[in-house]
C-alpha cells in the first residue's frame, strides 16, 4: 500500500468539475492541435471514461443527471483502476456515505498514484492512503473514521505481532456473530408469515420461493467463513497455543468446534428439506419453526465459544509468538506476518466471499480490517480484487442500512442481486 508519494501536493487552481486534471494538458494539447474552440474540448472531453458511482447507485439511476454529476459537492477519484490506494479511497469514502463519488479511471496519474478532489472547488491532493484519508475525515466529519487509529508502541515485536491476530480474529467472529443474528432474524419473520391464519378478503401474506433461495445463500456463505475461520484457529493458533500454555490449553474449544458442526450441517439441511416443500403447508411451518429454534443454540454457542477464544487464548497469544522467535521459527519479524499467515490460510474468505464477510462488520470495525487486510497482503492484484468486490456490493446499498443496521445490509444486497 506504500505506493504513494510520501505527502499531499496541492496541484493548481481547481479545474471544471466534469473535466480530469490528470489529463489537462493532454487535451490543451489536443485543442491546440485542433484549432481549439469545442472540437478541441470534445477531444479532451473523450480522452478520460468516467465510472460515475455513489454510495445511492445513482449511476445507474434515471435521476442522476449530468448537472448533478458536475454538482460540487461530488467527491472525485483519479488514478490507475490497478491501483490499491485508489480502490482503499473509494471504498471508505462509500463507507462515509458524505457524498456521491466520481472515479475516474486513469493511467495518466503521477507516478500512477491517486488524485483525490474533494468537491470541485477543492485542490487536488495525491499522497500516501493514509494522507488522502485523513483529508476525507477532516472534510467530511463524524463517523465512520477511515483513517487508521494510531496504534500504541508495544513493548516488543513479540506483542505487537500478537495484537494483529488477536484483532484479526476478534473482527472475524463479530462478522460471524452479526450474519448468525441477520439469518436468525429472517428466520423468525418467515415464522411470523407462515403462522398467519387466513383473514377472509384479506390479502394473505406467505413466504415466497425466492426468500427460502436467499436464506440457503446467505446461510451457506456464513457457514463457509465460520468454518474455514475455526480451520485457521486450529491449524495457525491452537497448536503453538497449547505448545506455549500447558497442555489441554485449547481442548475445550477444539471440542466446541466439532460439536458446533452437526449443528450447522443440521441447519443446512433444514433449509434444504425447505426448498423441497410446499409453501405455507402445516409441514413446511414446522420445519421453519425448527429451524429457528436450531439457528437459535447455534447462535448462542457460537457467542459462549467466541467469548472463551477471546477471554482465555487470546491473551497468551504474545508469549506464543515469543516461543516461536525463540525457537526460530519466524522466517519474516515483521508485526504482520503472522497476521498474515492466518489471513492467508482463509483463502475464501478473502477472495470469493470477502464482500459477504465485510457486510457483517460495522462501519468502523470495517475499517479496522481494511487496515489490517491492506497491511497484510502482498500480492496487488489480490488486495485489489479483494477492494473492488466491495466496492461493488457498498454501490448497491442505502447508506442508512450500512451505518444503522449491519444485520440488515447482507439481506438488502441479496434482494438487489440478479
Amino acid at each position: 500500500m506504500g505506493n504513494c508519494s510520501p505527502s499531499p501536493r496541492r496541484r493548481g487552481s481547481p479545474a471544471s468539475p466534469g473535466s480530469s486534471p490528470l489529463d489537462r494538458s493532454a487535451s490543451s494539447a489536443k485543442s491546440k492541435s485542433a484549432g481549439g474552440g469545442a472540437a478541441g474540448a470534445g477531444a479532451g472531453a473523450a480522452a478520460v471514461a468516467t465510472n460515475t458511482v455513489s454510495p445511492y447507485a445513482l449511476a445507474r439511476s434515471p435521476s442522476f443527471t449530468d448537472a448533478e454529476a458536475d454538482g460540487d459537492d461530488v467527491v472525485r477519484v483519479y488514478g490507475s483502476d490497478g491501483c490499491p490506494v485508489a480502490w482503499r479511497v473509494r471504498v471508505a469514502l462509500l463507507y462515509k456515505a458524505a457524498a456521491p463519488v466520481h472515479f475516474t479511471p486513469s493511467e495518466a496519474a503521477p507516478l500512477g498514484r491517486p488524485v483525490l478532489r474533494l468537491s470541485a472547488s477543492d485542490p487536488e491532493l495525491c499522497g500516501t492512503a493514509d494522507e488522502l484519508l485523513r483529508h476525507v475525515d477532516a472534510r467530511f466529519e463524524g463517523k465512520p473514521l477511515v483513517t487508521p487509529p494510531a496504534r500504541p508502541a508495544r513493548a516488543s515485536a513479540s506483542a505487537a505481532a500478537a495484537e494483529e491476530v488477536a484483532e484479526l480474529v476478534r473482527l472475524q467472529h463479530r462478522s460471524a456473530e452479526r450474519h448468525l443474528e441477520g439469518v436468525a432474524a429472517k428466520v423468525a419473520e418467515m415464522v411470523k408469515k407462515g403462522g398467519k391464519k387466513a383473514v377472509k378478503g384479506a390479502k394473505v401474506v406467505v413466504v415466497e420461493g425466492a426468500e427460502v433461495r436467499r436464506l440457503g445463500k446467505w446461510y451457506g456463505d456464513a457457514m463457509e467463513v465460520m468454518l474455514e475461520h475455526a480451520r485457521m484457529e486450529e491449524t495457525v493458533l491452537f497448536p503453538d497455543i497449547q505448545r506455549a500454555s500447558f497442555p489441554g490449553v485449547c481442548d475445550k474449544v477444539n471440542e466446541q468446534h466439532g460439536r458446533h458442526l452437526p449443528m450447522m450441517n443440521g441447519i443446512k439441511e433444514d433449509i434444504k428439506t425447505l426448498l423441497t416443500l410446499e409453501l405455507g403447508s402445516p409441514l413446511f411451518h414446522e420445519v421453519l419453526v425448527n429451524l429457528s429454534v436450531r439457528l437459535k443454540a447455534l447462535q448462542d454457542h457460537t457467542k459462549e465459544h467466541f467469548k472463551e477464544e477471546e477471554g482465555e487464548l487470546l491473551p497468551r497469544l504474545e508469549g506464543v509468538r515469543r516461543m516461536q522467535r525463540e525457537e526460530g521459527n519466524v522466517s519474516d519479524k515483521s508485526n504482520t506476518a503472522w497476521a498474515s499467515e492466518a489471513m492467508g490460510s482463509m483463502e475464501m474468505t478473502h477472495s470469493k466471499l470477502f464482500a459477504f464477510f465485510m457486510t457483517g462488520l460495522l462501519p468502523q470495525e470495517a475499517m479496522q480490517y481494511l487496515d489490517l487486510v491492506c497491511r497484510c497482503t502482498k500480492n496487488t492484484r489480490h488486495l485489489v480484487s479483494m477492494l473492488r468486490s466491495l466496492a461493488e456490493r457498498l454501490e448497491d446499498a442505502n447508506p442508512s442500512i450500512i451505518h444503522n443496521n449491519p444485520t440488515k445490509l447482507y439481506e438488502h444486497l441479496l434482494v438487489k442481486s440478479p
